[in-house]
């Protein structure tokens, strides 16, 4: 009796999740006083016109398909495109999180940057590595000093010049915005798309828009991970994210669980080392700065 009633809903979740509505389905509209249909204020507010709804459920119910469907699809007005989603999502969740956690955003740089400003490196009487250790200290000011500027927004008291009030308001509109917390993920984890999904017909545009999602969805369990911690932990995890992106893989490239696991591992490689790269050339530069100072 009860397996009677599950299968048809189990069945009509499955055409759900291929086409992303119920086909049989009359769409709802909105009729007004005088009997004609209107838009109503909501379309033009973030979260409540239906593409930015329909984006959210989409991405939390149905990821991969949703992707699969604005990608290769093609079902561009149906969602909110990707970088407006990243805005949207991430605008929110920054919102959410000041007002829960109000220094959260001081937390993350303020202790790297304070201990390569206040460093000193010393060095022996004999005075042999002296120039060593000036080219470390400069070094180590110079990270600091980059640090800085990234950030100047959140220590005004360090913009004494018109430049950096200047570059401190455009920070903290981009901050208010959300635009931090995902610029650097969302460019590794496109270039890392790039590379892996060229071979299945998906190309750099295709790649950023998926990348884009991907950290949209993130974006949604993030905010679980706000609401089940009472505030404490917004942190995904190396699983969590890894469970995400591996059922991302296999709705939108409709693959079968072990080449989707493989591909899930090699993201997290390739992304990995891409981040390292990275890492590796800035410490270069910073180096070459202070040798070009001593």
């Amino acid at each position: 009796m009860i397996a009677t009633r599950i299968r048809p809903r189990l069945r009509l979740w499955a055409i759900f999740n291929k086409l992303g509505y119920v086909p049989w389905r009359k769409p709802k509209t909105e009729v007004g006083k005088n009997g004609k249909m209107f838009g109503g204020a909501g379309e033009i507010i973030p979260f409540l016109n239906d593409d930015a709804k329909r984006t959210f459920s989409h991405l939390l119910l149905r990821p991969g398909y949703m992707m699969r469907d604005y990608v290769l699809g093609g079902q561009h007005e149906r969602y909110l495109s990707p970088l407006t989603a990243l805005l949207v999502f991430y605008s929110v969740f920054t919102l959410i999180v000041a007002i829960v956690k109000p220094g959260a955003s001081k937390d993350s740089f303020d202790d790297l940057y304070r201990g390569l400003r206040d460093a000193t490196v010393k060095v022996d009487s004999t005075g042999r590595d002296e120039q060593v250790a000036k080219a470390t200290s400069i070094a180590m000011k110079t990270m600091a000093d980059a640090i800085l500027i990234t950030r100047l927004d959140l220590h005004p008291e360090e913009a004494d010049t018109p430049w950096k009030e200047s570059l401190a308001a455009i920070e903290g509109d981009l901050r208010g915005k959300g635009i931090p917390l995902f610029l650097g993920n969302f460019l590794l984890l496109w270039f890392t798309l790039a590379l892996l999904l060229r071979k299945r017909g998906i190309n750099v545009s295709g790649s950023a828009a998926i990348s884009a999602y991907v950290l949209c969805q993130f974006c949604i369990f993030m905010f679980l991970a706000l609401i089940f911690s009472f505030g404490n932990n917004s942190n995904l995890g190396l699983l969590v994210t890894g469970i995400l992106l591996f059922i991302d893989y296999r709705q939108l490239l409709g693959i079968a669980a072990r080449p989707a696991f493989r591909l899930t591992i090699r993201t997290g490689l390739v992304y990995l080392l891409l981040l390292v790269l990275f890492y590796l050339l800035l410490v270069m530069a910073f180096i070459i700065v202070a040798l070009l100072k001593v």
